[in-house]
């Protein structure tokens, strides 16, 4: 057995009205309400989903080589990476 207090006027008369229609008690038409609540939560809880084989999906992009262009953004000037990026946090830093 369970006891639920409905402290909403407004659904308790719903509740009621549609008691009435289908011609049940009030406690039955909760108890089937939590069912169905529980219900749809154990069916979210559970997702399907479709595993894809990335073999079948996979391509390679490939890109034209620009000489150009890569020279304009190359860090030809850099020696040592790990120093470079550390000066580059300490100025960001105290900017």
């Amino acid at each position: 057995m369970l006891a639920i207090k409905i402290d909403n006027p407004e659904i308790e008369n719903k509740f009621k009205q549609y008691a009435k229609q289908q011609k049940k008690a009030v406690e039955d038409l909760v108890g089937e309400a939590l069912k169905l609540f529980l219900d749809m939560q154990r069916q979210d809880d559970e997702l399907v989903y479709v595993k894809k084989d990335p073999m079948k999906h996979i391509r390679k992009i490939e890109y034209k080589y620009d000489e150009e262009l890569c020279d304009e953004v190359a860090l030809t000037h850099i020696e040592d990476s790990a120093q470079y990026i550390h000066d580059l946090r300490r100025k960001k830093r105290y900017e």
